[in-house]
């Protein structure tokens, strides 16, 4: 156990920092999902719940924005996301990986 707390610490060092969500982070996003009033603050945490309970999260800008939607079909149901929860992280990677986002 003593071994295992400092690779654990390591490991979590290592865990990449999520885009904090803008305004025009928000102001694309309601132009993209005209039928959501979705600021993306929460689908971004979300994400960092959901996802980081298997694997350290990807940064969605290293994704290109066609694959996510592939991606969360697939790993949706390992995370048991209901259709809501997945709208909503597709949504926030899809805005976080959009071209022209800060490295």
């Amino acid at each position: 156990m003593r071994c295992l707390l400092p690779l654990l610490l390591a490991l979590s060092a290592c865990a990449p920092a999520l885009p904090l969500v803008t305004e025009p982070d928000r102001a694309w996003a309601r132009q993209a999902f005209p039928e959501t009033d979705d600021d993306l603050a929460d689908s971004r945490s979300l994400y960092a719940t959901k996802c980081s309970g298997c694997h350290l999260l990807v940064l969605p800008r290293r994704v290109p924005q066609r694959d996510w939607p592939v991606i969360l079909d697939k790993m949706a149901p390992k995370s048991r996301l209901n259709d809501a929860d997945h709208a909503r992280i597709l949504r926030y990677v899809l805005m976080a990986s959009r071209p022209g986002q800060p490295q």
